[in-house]
């Protein structure tokens, strides 16, 4: 395994010194533990090894901890490892692998292992809960009336050699008191019954010519059309009165990440007008009025259609695009997103897990005052994040903010969820406005001398 692992740091060229410590640690010499002498990218290739180490001694799947490494990437040095965190409940086993925390903000990792049959898949989804708090109850109950959770659970990756999917799951604190130390992910059910996914082609290899087509027949049903939703009467003018569709698999393409459906035919048919069809794998149907397919041109999108499902698959007509919109056609992209059903399993049951988070603390400022025409009442400074209480009537929100460093570099922080307040009882607004932003690489707070936003400097002591 030293050897193995000595292989693996020297092939990323780690510095010399992290490579002493994983030998080290492997041999059980010495905890890893951060060192200010690291190069972030040693450090992220340290731990992310010191991830798989731990995780063969928990026989989890190398796999499932490459992903977790990749997702954490040069924040992985900051991330906790957490251990002893799992259950398992009709042959499916449920662990805690990894945590990233600040007084903002928790990010949760976790495994979902099927360890008895094939019940899995890229689709599965899950029903549950992740909440922190400060009192253990009786397992699967809340942990105390003040406690923090979420329901939404965001699968990461599946790895079909080992039936293991890995998921996050994050809780947003705010301004309010957090992070809680104490957290149980309880989990009451299993299902691959419901696709969902954001994917898209390049229509470039589009022709002018027109495709075989097929009148759609008596089993077409029309699914979605713009003026069932959103008002577009005028648009009913532009469908062709006489339903057509492409012939199946005329040019068909993949879609990446799935076999539940691929572009099957994609061009113009006998009414004129652009189509594409897809391709549907037995027992999958898109979400009524909640698939759908949008032509995008950069950062416009061109949504105008009407989707059919016929036999095997689902056409959708574009009824503005014509043969003269050729080269407007051929430098969009196909994208289709939302929720469809599909054939699959559902397991019922109760799991739950009880851990512990570690968290970065949030610094607040030794600083008030005026910045860019606002009143700052406060500033907090995690290796993470920043936050601020202003009184700010909505321009920070798109503002990028710069941790300024000893040594003259700087890391930038991309704003994220904040929130307005107009506590005006005269009629003039008067804000209390919440604003945080999110480091792109982790900071150390102790090597940070300001902060820089829309071109003036807040201090750092």
């Amino acid at each position: 395994m030293r050897e193995q692992y000595r292989q693996e740091m020297e092939r990323l060229v780690p510095q010399q010194r992290a490579l002493e410590q994983l030998c080290a640690m492997v041999e059980g010499e010495t905890e890893m533990k951060r060192s200010g002498y690291l190069s972030i990218r040693a450090a992220a290739v340290l731990v992310c090894v010191a991830l798989m180490v731990t995780a063969a001694a928990a026989a989890a799947v190398p796999a499932v901890w490459e992903g977790l490494a990749s997702r954490l990437g040069v924040f992985a040095p900051y991330a906790q490892t957490v251990e002893g965190a799992a259950c398992t409940s009709q042959g499916v086993k449920l662990q805690v692998l990894s945590a990233l925390s600040d007084g903002l903000e928790t990010q949760v990792y976790f495994s979902v292992a099927d360890v008895e049959e094939d019940r899995l898949d890229q689709c599965l989804s899950l029903k549950g809960q992740l909440v922190t708090g400060t009192e253990k109850g009786s397992p699967g109950a809340p942990i105390s009336a003040g406690d923090v959770g979420t329901g939404n659970f965001k699968l990461i990756s599946y790895d079909p050699d080992t039936k293991t999917a890995l998921f996050s799951a994050g809780i947003f604190y705010g301004d309010q008191a957090g992070p809680r130390q104490e957290a149980r992910l309880t989990i009451t059910e299993m299902s691959t019954r419901t696709g969902t996914g954001y994917r898209g082609i390049s229509c470039a290899s589009v022709t002018g010519e027109t495709m075989e087509t097929l009148p759609a027949g008596e089993g077409a049903e029309i699914i979605f059309r713009p003026s069932d939703v959103l008002g577009r009467e005028h648009l009913d003018a532009a469908i062709p009165s006489q339903t057509v569709v492409l012939a199946p698999e005329q040019n068909p393409v993949p879609l990446e990440g799935t076999q539940d459906m691929w572009v099957s035919s994609m061009g113009f048919a006998s009414d004129g007008c652009f189509h594409i069809r897809l391709g549907l794998a037995e027992g999958v149907r898109p979400e009524e009025r909640g698939f759908f397919s949008v032509l995008g041109v950069g950062d416009e999108t061109l949504e105008t259609y009407q989707q059919t499902l016929v036999e095997g698959g689902m056409d959708i007509l574009y009824p503005l695009l014509h043969p003269e919109d050729l080269e407007l056609i051929r430098g969009c992209e196909a994208r289709f997103y939302g929720p469809y059903a599909r054939p699959g399993t559902v397991i019922e049951g109760v799991w739950a897990v009880d851990f512990s988070l570690e968290y970065h603390p949030s610094v607040t400022l030794d600083w008030s005052g005026e910045l860019a025409g606002r009143q700052v009442r406060q500033v907090t400074l995690s290796p993470l994040s920043v936050t601020m209480h202003s009184d700010d009537p909505g321009g920070f929100h798109a503002a990028t903010l710069y941790a300024v460093r000893r040594d003259g570099s700087t890391v930038a922080a991309e704003p994220d969820t904040g929130r307005y307040l107009n506590v005006s009882e005269t009629g003039e607004p008067v804000w209390e406005t919440f604003n945080t932003w999110k480091f792109e690489e982790p900071v150390d707070p102790e090597e940070v001398t300001a902060l820089s936003l829309q071109g003036e400097t807040i201090p750092v002591n």
